[in-house]
């Protein structure tokens, strides 16, 4: 029987012997983009911004809410700003706000397909009562040390500007692409863009349009991201997880609370939620999600360098682990979120409805269908009614083995200097999803380099952006429609 002793530990010893040699060959690729990137304090592309942000266009799910003369006044800046641009391209007015800009090829390759870039000019608002806390005043589009503050500057108007500024500067220089440039710039991205994107879309396909690629907000270059590797991480956005607001509610006697039943609507709805975060998705590792593991594995150290580069052998302890966290439970599964819930109107009255809204983040693989019958398995038995509000589908996922997405990728290289490029799958949405009718490759990339802390900015408070990075994202701009 010492056979099957020996025959064991030879078997564990070439296991070690293999995760040590894969995690010693698990090394970054030798860059093949040098940067000699200059960095600039010119102020006049940020005073474009400062003047773009001073105008708040803010979207309200209530559509009589929002102002539409602050829209019909960003027009009127954008074409007071950029008079190059609206002399050369034929400009188009999507749905009475939304704008579409074509610079059309000098001498068109007919070998290469149009581009799109994209961005939106709504922003969130500020919420009540947080106004005092900011630094500058939120729409005040302050330029102060270096940095351009105010709503939007992050959250997209600095993508906009900045892909504005470029095409101006180029075309002052007598610039002729070889081939279509679009520009699409949707008004209600914060509001899932049905109105704006999704229209800007409608038009395109109705004109046979197919694009090369489409560049949208979505992912940046982040410091500090991830412990243990010192290098800004550049996150470009190959995809994104579908989105449900599902609402759950129970009805039930109401009544005076001096005398209630053994459990009130709250009670058994209450139960629902609890049991709804106790019975999560099971995690999976989808493609996306491994391109990303696998392109910032190789400058991790210690363990976490051994489990990357060993997932054949450690791929359930790293889904059980990982998976544990926020992070990684955003990456690795379909999320639910209870977000909020109501009652009765007073403290002594038993509700006789009640509801709740569970916010739910879509795994590529999965759909709305999945989720739903997840959320009926899961809550069977209990008298709850469920009403998906909205419920969007993943997006398709793009891929990173093609010509477009090594432009990008070597435009970050020469523009955001020595930083880790991973493709990622995008949490939130953004309005990049609505052009999936007329282009398969598409990517969700702003090249301005942040702390991890400043993205809690974006839709927060003292959102706000430097000057340099106002610059680089506007020579990554031009350098972009150079080289088309």
């Amino acid at each position: 029987m010492l056979w099957i002793l020996y025959t064991l530990i030879a078997l564990l010893a070439l296991i070690v012997l293999v995760v040590a040699v894969r995690t010693h060959r698990f090394k970054p690729h030798a860059s093949s983009v040098e940067s000699s990137y200059m960095q600039s304090e010119n102020l006049s592309g940020a005073q474009k911004l400062s003047k773009a942000v001073k105008i708040p266009t803010i979207s309200h799910i209530e559509a009589e809410n929002n102002d539409e003369a602050a829209f019909h006044s960003f027009h009127e800046l954008l074409e007071e700003q950029f008079p190059l641009v609206h002399k050369n391209c034929e400009e188009t007015v999507i749905n009475k706000f939304s704008l579409v800009y074509r610079l059309k090829a000098g001498t068109p390759n007919p070998d290469k397909k149009p581009i799109l870039i994209t961005a939106h000019m709504d922003v969130v608002p500020v919420e009540d009562g947080t106004e005092s806390d900011w630094t500058k005043p939120p729409f005040s589009g302050s330029i102060v040390d270096g940095t351009v503050w105010g709503r939007g500057t992050l959250d997209t108007k600095v993508h906009l500007i900045a892909a504005l500024e470029a095409m101006e500067r180029l075309l002052e220089k007598g610039f002729s692409p070889p081939r279509d440039i679009y520009l699409a710039f949707g008004h209600d991205e914060e509001i899932n863009g049905e109105e704006g994107a999704l229209k800007i879309a409608e038009h395109f396909k109705n004109k046979g349009l197919e694009f090369d690629f489409v560049l949208d907000e979505g992912g940046c270059a982040v410091t500090n991201v991830l412990g243990g590797i010192n290098k800004p991480i550049a996150m470009v956005g190959i995809g994104e997880k579908g989105f449900a607001n599902i609402r759950l509610s129970v009805t039930m006697d109401g009544g005076h609370a001096s005398m209630p039943a053994p459990h009130t609507s709250l009670g058994i709805l209450a139960k629902a939620l609890c049991r709804l975060e106790e019975n999560p998705f099971r995690p999976r590792l989808i493609p996306s999600t491994r391109a990303f593991l696998m392109s910032i594995g190789p400058y991790m150290t210690g363990i976490n360098r051994m489990v990357l580069s060993n997932l054949w052998i450690f791929k359930p302890l790293f889904l059980r682990i990982f998976s544990k966290t926020n992070t990684g439970g955003a990456l690795l599964r379909t999320t639910i979120a209870v977000t909020m819930a109501q009652g009765a109107p007073a403290p002594n009255v038993v509700p006789q409805k009640s509801s709740a809204f569970v916010n739910c983040r879509i795994l590529p693989g999965e759909n709305g269908e999945m989720l739903l019958n997840h959320f009926r398995k899961t809550l069977k038995g209990l008298p709850v009614e469920l009403e998906p509000v909205a419920l969007d589908n993943p997006s398709a996922l793009s891929g990173c083995d093609c010509e477009a997405y090594r432009l990008i990728e070597s435009l970050i290289g020469e523009f955001c200097g020595d930083v880790i490029t991973v493709p990622y799958l995008v949490m939130a949405s953004t309005d990049a999803r609505k052009y999936e009718a007329v282009c398969e490759n598409i990517y969700r990339f702003t090249p301005y380099i942040i702390d991890n802390e400043d993205i809690g900015k974006i839709h927060g408070t003292d959102e706000s952006i430097s000057v340099v990075n106002v610059n680089r994202c506007i020579d990554f701009f031009t350098a972009l429609f150079e080289r088309l």
